[in-house]
């Protein structure tokens, strides 16, 4: 039987080898020698015939055995004394670290803004090294005025998730890691939890099932469950304010609301994907950019140059400085230049001298002539030369080429024809350097879809996409462009429209002059429904006598208002001059013709009409003798 150290060494790896070269080498006696061997002497029994002793030891001598199990002892006691003396550490941990080669681009995080809360610079950190988030850029949003709804004094951080695993799952850890190190609340909305996704899964498994449909959800699919988008907000002051009344510097009163106090911190965690697809750092920069602007503007300030207010937005954004960030803003910048033809080498060729009296007689002609079968043909023919040509184009030649488009007549090409024809017009325009979504052209091209004769449900879609564009401006249109607007609106009998138009000036605070109130009296008119004119006149005529400048009834105004009245009551010019006999009625009649709506408003619309005419007449009466005194006395 070997010893105790016999088994101990065994733990070791080079007495394992000495103990295999001494089995592997030698014949099946052998093992069964080392096991009948033993460091102990014991007592040998009497020779018996048969005896399996002989065999053996004459196979293998007893003192070869004894000096290999030495050997082994020895070997053993050696590594073990090795292992004492290392502390015991064993063989498998004595490993070197691996070593990582320097990284050629290393992030730069943005830094926290001044006067900002000591948690956002461990918490920028914690984000990229812990949560692993990449791309991680800041908006200091604390000078918007009126706060954002997330909360007064907004700093906003975007960062990237590699996979929608990486993003529950980090952001989870964050809300944890903000509750133990600084006992701050978060809420992070679109976060799904391990559990609340199992449960969700099987959900849906059971309501396909029951459905009949195929009960399989895809792995890795959306299934109507990943959000790819995680909001974690919350604020810094766990102080509650209550909502007081607050009031104006004359002491009027002016609402309810509390003092903004704390930070608000919002984290946007994302997927690459989803990103890209909301890019909310250009939403939040353009409403950085107008609040900025309008503050100003109160505060009576002036900027001599649109840079200084990159500048100023620049000043509060901080975006991911990595290679890759960096050079997806130079293609970005890129992309945004401008390219102009060289028509130089054009020039020398003959022929090319008729190209701008060419394209004058086919604008005169698309204009002027009747529509016919082959001008929408034509057109595309016409727009091919001008963008091989390179000619210059004019704002006036593009607004007149996009509503030949939309108004030429054909049969075979339909409403998907224009507005490739359009949108390839419109591409030409931008690569020589036009504006093409300023508010006139944007106007042009909803006044030429709305009057054209191919209208269907494509350039329904269109129209609507334009108007959410001009929308998007957030600046009121010239009274021409809202006239023009208005105008094709009621061709198409789109009153919604009309009437939306209408009351855009008033929401920017611009007076409306009295051509668009006589454009409105004179569509009414046009329609001859005593109904549409009456609701017309009950808030539009109040609304012409608050204008500020004011809009009398005279001139066009009088004439067309009316017009518009007496399409809503026709009775009522014949009531105001010739009145039946007060005998013939009786009180409710008398009372009935008294409180007439449309009797009253027209008796007030021309004493008001008589009174600027006598007064019109009167100053020029006394100009009239003014001058003439004039004469006299030089004379």
């Amino acid at each position: 039987m070997i010893a105790r150290p016999s088994f101990a060494s065994l733990g070791c790896s080079s007495c394992r080898n000495v103990i295999f070269k001494a089995v592997a080498v030698r014949p099946l006696s052998t093992f069964r020698t080392i096991q009948q061997g033993s460091y102990r002497q014991f007592p040998r029994s009497a020779a018996r015939s048969f005896s399996r002793e002989r065999n053996i030891e004459s196979s293998l001598p007893v003192t070869q055995t004894s000096q290999t199990l030495e050997k082994v002892q020895e070997t053993s006691e050696n590594c073990i004394e090795d292992g004492h003396s290392a502390a015991q550490k064993p063989w498998f941990l004595e490993v070197e670290p691996p070593s990582h080669p320097p990284s050629l681009h290393t992030p730069t995080l943005p830094e926290a803004p001044t006067e900002s809360p000591a948690l956002v610079t461990p918490m920028i950190k914690y984000i990229f090294e812990d949560m692993g988030l990449d791309d991680i850029s800041l908006m200091d949003l604390r000078d918007l005025d009126p706060p954002a709804a997330l909360g007064p004094n907004l700093i906003m951080l975007f960062a990237t998730a590699r996979s929608e695993r990486h993003l529950h799952v980090s952001s989870g850890r964050f809300v944890r890691w903000l509750r133990r190190n600084y006992k701050v609340n978060a809420r992070a909305d679109g976060l799904i939890g391990p559990g609340e996704l199992k449960t969700k899964l099987r959900r849906l498994r059971k309501k396909a099932k029951l459905m009949g449909t195929n009960a399989m959800i895809l792995p890795g699919g959306d299934n109507g469950i990943s959000t790819g988008w995680v909001c974690v907000n919350f604020s810094t002051s766990d102080a509650v304010t209550n909502e007081t009344a607050s009031f104006d510097e004359s002491g009027r009163f002016s609402g309810f609301g509390a003092a903004p106090t704390g930070t608000t911190i919002v984290v946007q965690c994302m997927t690459e994907s989803r990103r890209n697809e909301l890019d909310l750092e250009t939403l939040w920069q353009a409403i950085l950019k107008r609040n900025l602007v309008q503050t100003m503007k109160i505060q009576g300030q002036t900027l001599e140059n649109q840079e200084d207010l990159e500048t100023l937005v620049s000043s509060k954004l901080q975006l991911p400085k990595t290679e890759s960030a960096i050079h997806w803003q130079k293609m970005q910048q890129a992309s945004q230049q401008q390219r102009h033809f060289s028509t130089y080498a054009r020039r020398l060729q003959p022929g090319n001298d008729a190209i701008r009296p060419a394209m004058e007689t086919m604008e005169e002609d698309m204009i002027h002539s009747e529509a016919t079968e082959s001008q929408l043909a034509m057109l595309q023919r016409h727009i091919t030369d001008l963008q091989i040509s390179g000619t210059s184009m004019s704002m006036e030649i593009l607004e007149r080429l996009i509503s030949a488009v939309f108004q030429a007549s054909s049969a075979k090409d339909g409403s998907i024809t224009r507005l490739q024809l359009v949108d390839q017009l419109l591409l030409t325009a931008e690569e020589r350097g036009m504006s093409v979504q300023s508010k006139n052209v944007l106007v042009t091209l909803i006044e030429a879809i709305v009057a054209s004769p191919a209208y269907d449900f494509e350039l329904e879609r269109a129209q609507k996409n334009l108007e959410v564009l001009l929308l998007d401006q957030q600046t009121p249109l010239d009274h021409d462009q809202t006239s023009r607007l208005m105008t094709a609106y009621a061709e198409r009998q789109d009153w919604d429209r009309f009437w939306d138009t209408f009351r855009a000036p008033a929401r920017f605070r611009v007076a409306r002059p009295a051509e668009l109130y006589e454009l409105v009296y004179r569509v009414m008119v046009s329609t001859q429904d005593s109904k549409m004119c009456i609701d017309a006149l009950r808030w539009v005529y109040p609304e012409m006598l608050k204008e500020q400048p004011a809009v009398y009834p005279t001139g066009p105004v009088y004439n067309a208002l009316k017009a518009c009245i007496l399409v809503a009551d026709p009775a009522a010019e014949e009531l105001l001059h010739n009145p039946p006999p007060v005998d013939s009625l009786d009180t409710i009649g008398r009372r009935r013709l008294r409180r007439r709506e449309f009797v009253r408003v027209l008796k007030e619309v021309e004493d008001v009409n008589r009174h600027l005419v006598e007064n019109q007449a009167r100053e020029e009466r006394a100009q009239a003798l003014n001058r003439f005194y004039d004469a006299d006395v030089t004379n």
